[in-house]
């Protein structure tokens, strides 16, 4: 349900910016050099936190689903409150039309059954998650008169804090087919590795905000998120490297693109990246760590919905 969602959402942008590209293409002589700076690398920024740019607020809600691959039981769907406070810039990407954009915040959360809009199903585990952590996101859009289209791609880093409200052999008996008792032991070994403790995990997000001539704006956004059950320095920072160096080299081939035709840079760096990111939670849903040998994650794949107040 949630991938059709942000199908759709990537459908609106791509039909929005046809007659961009309907329009006659701005030769451009200057290369991204002559701007004073190296994009590629030197402002592909992970820890690069000047706060500068306009403030923020941003509110949340959303919801979605808890899973874990070794787990038999079911965890009951979510629901989320979110706020973000972080810092806003934005410049002209070549062309008057086209914008450049890159938000820096911190966020804290809270991800629980409770939130939701329906009643839980017998059978499915009830839980809450507070989690706090900080990330960016950024991207190209388009301004049309008064209102800016700007599809994003984001990332962070989060700490989580896992309650669980119910356990398997609450209702072990009761789910169909019946769970056997082995496996609601093994279930609840594993869930008690999250339990009222802090993790540290990853998230990364796509989406899309709306501006209109306001403070105010609209954002829709899809996030997947991976918890882990323990942190492994050494595994964790070989498959960042890996991770972000695609990124890099993606981030690069993207930019060529935009130097070449500014035009396509807002579509193409939001399915690239996302693309990108998304291989890599998908591979980590069974590797918390990949590619090196550890063990599986708590993931989360929430949708969400948000109001943006810039001063």
């Amino acid at each position: 349900m949630f991938r059709k969602i942000l199908f759709t959402v990537s459908l609106l942008i791509l039909f929005t910016s046809i007659n961009f590209f309907a329009q006659e293409k701005k030769d451009s002589t200057e290369s991204r050099w002559n701007h004073g700076k190296w994009y590629d690398w030197n402002n592909y920024e992970w820890f690069g936190w000047e706060f500068h740019g306009e403030p923020f607020i941003e509110l949340n809600y959303g919801f979605g689903n808890v899973k874990h691959d070794k787990l038999i039981s079911k965890f009951a769907d979510i629901g989320l409150a979110e706020i973000k406070l972080g810092y806003a810039t934005q410049e002209s990407y070549y062309e008057d039309n086209i914008i450049e954009f890159h938000d820096k915040f911190t966020f804290g959360s809270k991800l629980s059954s409770d939130l939701k809009s329906v009643s839980t199903t017998i059978g499915e585990m009830n839980s809450d998650l507070w989690r706090f952590g900080f990330a960016n996101r950024s991207g190209y859009g388009y301004r049309i008169n008064k209102i800016s289209i700007l599809p994003y791609h984001g990332s962070g880093f989060v700490w989580s804090r896992l309650d669980m409200k119910d356990y398997p052999a609450k209702f072990y008996l009761i789910t169909k087919p019946p769970m056997l008792i082995d496996d609601a032991i093994r279930d609840t070994d594993i869930l008690n590795r999250f339990h009222d403790a802090f993790r540290f995990g990853t998230l990364s997000e796509g989406g899309v905000r709306f501006e209109f001539d306001s403070f105010a704006s609209l954002d829709v956004g899809y996030e997947t998120a991976v918890i882990f059950p323990r942190y492994m320095f050494l595994k964790h920072a070989g498959s960042l490297f890996i991770e972000e160096g695609a990124m890099g080299l993606l981030n690069h081939f993207i930019n060529e693109i935009g130097d070449s035709s500014p035009i396509a840079a807002p579509i193409v760096n939001f399915f690239l990246k996302n693309g990108l990111s998304y291989a890599f939670y998908s591979l980590k849903k069974g590797n918390m760590n990949w590619p090196f040998a550890t063990e599986e994650p708590l993931t989360y794949e929430t949708f969400k919905i948000g109001l943006i107040f810039t001063f």
